[in-house]
């Protein structure tokens, strides 16, 4: 099978109706050996933070010489941006190989037909199996309880940066839901981690810690690190701990201090698997990481700009308070916004809306099926923030090719919306 073949496969695929459950990945995996078991994983769960804390855990684990596999989502222009090992995204023919393979399985068992999500999944795991990977690094895509990254039966780690609303339509109405969705990571025989402090959530976790007979570890004062120095241009920020040690972050934004520290906490887990952890693997992968599209600053020609795939009022709510704490707190700024009509645009935009108040604002669609009409977006911008100068335009390249006029670009929303952006501006793939 080409590589263009097995796209155009995986594309057809491109539901927009998620169907959540074990069963079929299960039975699917079964039928070629369980590759996920193949590795030492870290399953990380949550709302937001969780791709930073993954990305940060390849790169502590990559400093210290350890082979590792990394699977995340969305991606931001390439589909083998979800699958790397050591770093490098998934080859073309090993994904074409994957793909084969998984159809193959499927062709026997046709009730069993696998959705978008479950098929890069069996992929990954046929990778870094094939591959040789020693620590696998897991995002959950959607939930936890039902996800197809849950079925590893004993993660060396279980770790969940931050529960807030999203998805409510399948993990239910509340934050203690939410939690509990979440949750269904945690397995007994390995410890799990959290830096959620909001009581309701916690205490959803907490209880069910107890009902599956796991250790729970929250991220407490004394573990945490604060910010004490921010490299804006370089995108980097220094942070300290309680005790004095100090750590540089390839990260920007105010939420990746506690996503760093929250790593450093977990990492114990993997030493008592066989993977050594050491302060300089610590110091040095943390240094290393980055993460693009979550406030990731750049330069082109006209100016300097910001991509942030705050897609959700929690992402929001944090890009809002960086930017404000930022060299261009009060510069004159354009904002490119794109947004889904699954997610809650209404609120993002009264989030946003005290940064949009006197500036140029265009909305415009991201590039999915999913996509919010951007005379809709247009409409809530100005409710929200009377002041601003909002425009519509139907592509994301038009909305680039607007003169800044000496204003500093953002470009927030979507992660759809920012890859397409990424290209355009010529962003650098890094991680």
């Amino acid at each position: 099978m080409t590589y263009r073949r097995a796209l155009e496969l995986l594309e057809a695929r491109q539901e927009t109706r998620i169907r959540l459950g074990l069963g079929r990945m299960r039975r699917h995996l079964r039928a070629l050996g369980d590759p996920q078991e193949a590795c030492v994983s870290v399953h990380v769960a949550g709302t937001n933070g969780k791709g930073s804390v993954c990305a940060m855990f390849d790169a502590v684990l990559r400093a210290n010489g350890c082979r590792t596999g990394l699977y995340t989502s969305p991606h931001l222009r390439d589909v083998r941006e979800r699958i790397r090992v050591d770093g490098r995204m998934i080859p073309p023919k090993a994904f074409a190989r994957g793909v084969e393979r998984a159809l193959g399985v499927e062709r026997s068992s046709p009730r069993d037909r696998l959705t978008y999500f479950e098929l890069v999944t069996s992929v990954a795991f046929q990778h870094f199996r094939d591959a040789g990977a020693r620590v696998v690094v897991l995002e959950t895509g959607l939930g936890g309880r039902f996800d197809a990254t849950n079925v590893v039966r004993r993660p060396a780690a279980a770790v969940i940066p931050s529960i807030d609303w999203d998805h409510m339509d399948f993990l239910g109405g509340s934050l203690e839901s939410i939690a509990f969705e979440k949750a269904g990571i945690f397995k007994r025989g390995a410890p799990a981690y959290s830096a959620e402090d909001k009581p309701a959530p916690a205490r959803a976790l907490e209880r069910e810690a107890r009902r599956r007979r796991v250790g729970l570890r929250r991220l407490e004062a004394k573990d945490g690190f604060r910010t004490t120095a921010v490299d804006w241009r370089d995108g980097r920020q220094t942070v300290a701990a309680a005790d004095g040690r100090s750590y540089r972050l390839g990260m920007l934004g105010g939420a990746q201090p506690r996503n760093a520290a929250l790593v450093v906490m977990a990492s114990e887990a993997l030493r008592r698997r066989g993977v050594a952890v050491p302060e300089r693997a610590l110091r040095e992968g943390l240094a290393a990481a980055r993460w693009p599209g979550r406030f990731e600053v750049g330069r082109d020609a006209r100016g300097p700009y910001v991509l942030d795939g705050a897609h959700n009022p929690q992402a929001m709510t944090v890009f809002r308070r960086t930017l404000e704490s930022s060299p261009w707190a009060r510069s004159p700024k354009l904002f490119v916004l794109g947004m889904l009509k699954d997610k809650e645009h209404d609120r993002m935009a009264r989030v946003l809306a005290p940064c949009l108040a006197g500036q140029r604002v265009v909305a415009t669609r991201p590039a999915s099926p999913r996509a919010l009409e951007p005379g809709a977006l247009a409409r809530e911008v100005a409710r929200r923030a009377p002041s601003a100068h909002v425009t519509v335009l139907p592509s994301v390249s038009d909305a680039l090719s607007q003169a800044r006029g000496g204003r500093v670009l953002c470009v927030v929303g979507s992660f759809y919306l920012v890859g397409e952006a990424r290209r355009l501006l010529g962003a650098r793939d890094e991680l």
